[in-house]
Parts: C-alpha cells; sequence; structure tokens
C-alpha cells in the first residue's frame, strides 16, 4: 500500500499541480512536450518516495514509462477521434491508476518492507492516504470540474477554451474542496465537510452563476463523498 500510495501522489501532483497550461498545449503537440511531462511526472514521484528510492527506484521508472504511454495514447484518441473530453479524461485517469496499481503489486516486495515514506520522512499508511486523497480531491476535481463544464457548454453550442487556466476562480476551488475533505474527516460523517461549499452555494443568485457553480458543487461533493469512503475502508484494513 505504501509504494502505491507514494506513485500515486506522484502521479497527481506532476499531472495536475506541475503541469500548466503551456505544457499540456506542448503534451497535445508533438513528442518534447510529452517527454518533458514524463520526465516531470517521474521526477516529482522520485522526491516523493526519496526514502526508499534505493528500493524502489524499479517502481519509479516502470510507473514513467507507463505514464508516457498511456499519455501517448490518450493524446491521440483527443486529437484524432470524436471522443469527448470528460471521456478521454476518464479513461487517462482510469489506466494511469491501473498501471500504478499493478506495479505496485509487483514490485513492493514483501508487505512488512512497504512502509510508507513521504519524501525524506517515514509516515503512517493512514496519513499518506489523506494526503493523496486531498490532492485529489484538491488538484484532480479542479480538472474534472472544467471537463464536465466543458461537455454541457459544447452540447449547448457554447465556445469554450480547450486549456484550463490558474486563476483565482480555479484557486477557490482547489482552497474550497481540499477544506470540505478536511472538515469530512472530523465529524463521524462526512456531513460537515459540505459546509464548505456553502459560500458557492450562497452566492447562485443567477442563471450565469448556477452554469458555473453548479457543475463545481456537484463534482465537489461528490468527490469528497468518495475520499471519505476510501479512508473509512483503509482505516478498517489497517487497524
Amino acid at each position: 500500500m505504501g509504494l502505491f500510495l507514494g506513485l500515486y501522489l506522484g502521479h497527481v501532483l506532476g499531472d495536475f499541480a506541475l503541469q500548466p497550461g503551456r505544457l499540456v498545449v506542448a503534451k497535445r503537440r508533438g513528442a518534447a512536450g510529452l517527454a518533458l511531462h514524463a520526465i516531470i511526472v517521474t521526477g516529482i514521484t522520485a522526491l516523493v518516495v526519496a526514502a526508499r528510492l534505493p528500493e524502489w527506484w524499479p517502481a519509479v521508472v516502470a510507473a514513467g514509462l507507463a505514464h508516457s504511454v498511456i499519455e501517448l495514447l490518450t493524446v491521440r484518441a483527443r486529437n484524432d477521434t470524436p471522443t469527448s473530453g470528460l471521456t478521454v479524461f476518464l479513461l487517462d485517469q482510469a489506466l494511469h491508476v491501473t498501471s500504478l496499481a499493478v506495479i505496485a503489486f509487483l514490485l513492493a516486495g514483501p508487505p512488512a518492507e512497504a512502509r510508507s515514506v513521504l519524501f525524506l520522512w517515514p509516515v503512517s499508511t493512514v496519513v499518506l492516504a489523506v494526503i493523496a486523497l486531498m490532492a485529489t480531491v484538491a488538484l484532480f476535481g479542479g480538472i474534472l470540474v472544467f471537463e464536465v463544464e466543458t461537455s454541457f457548454r459544447r452540447r449547448d453550442g457554447i465556445e469554450t477554451h480547450p486549456i484550463l487556466g490558474l486563476d483565482g476562480r480555479r484557486l477557490f476551488g482547489i482552497a474550497e474542496r481540499a477544506v470540505a475533505f478536511g472538515l469530512s474527516l472530523v465529524g463521524p460523517g462526512p456531513y460537515l465537510g459540505f459546509a464548505a461549499f456553502l459560500p458557492r452555494l450562497v452566492t447562485m443568485r443567477d442563471a450565469q452563476s448556477r452554469r458555473h457553480d453548479t457543475p463545481a458543487l456537484a463534482v465537489g461533493g461528490g468527490l469528497v463523498l468518495v475520499a471519505w469512503g476510501l479512508m473509512q475502508v483503509l482505516r478498517v484494513v489497517v487497524e
């Protein structure tokens, strides 16, 4: 579990936090952008598991190679087929997570040696899982909201920009979902986390704000519920 969570956190950071719009454009245009993206993902993954890198470097290299192949396939699917961006995005992420699970299963070694680390420090599996899920809800959630919005806008014939920028609205969404997930872990259920969405909910006063904010609320609330559920399952397994 420790190796999988480390590889997964590296993927989330490399694919979302460290992939600016210009790199997305370059990745979709040619091999140089794809190669740079794969190097960044592999590098940040190596940093995340740095304390175990002498033992886990084959898994890190395998994850980087798998990431490159999946990106090549999904970029081609996005560029050369009529498949929607939302479908390609979800397929892309499903393939990445599956590949990391397979790599971790094959290369983790004995369970007693698969203790969790974060950068240079040992951490508990639960702590690492909280961090990985927090990053997922906050960072992955922003791209998912964008793809859902884009899908609805294209259906309605509204022109959309193909790349998500890092603006105030996106930063607010990242913070909103992170706070929501954090609050969901405080109580016996995930319900306290929904309080983080109240500011957005009470400001939905017209059709334009509802068009922007409804996908953010639906995706954010859904991700918080899923992440909270995964944490409960993990705690049972660990205990």
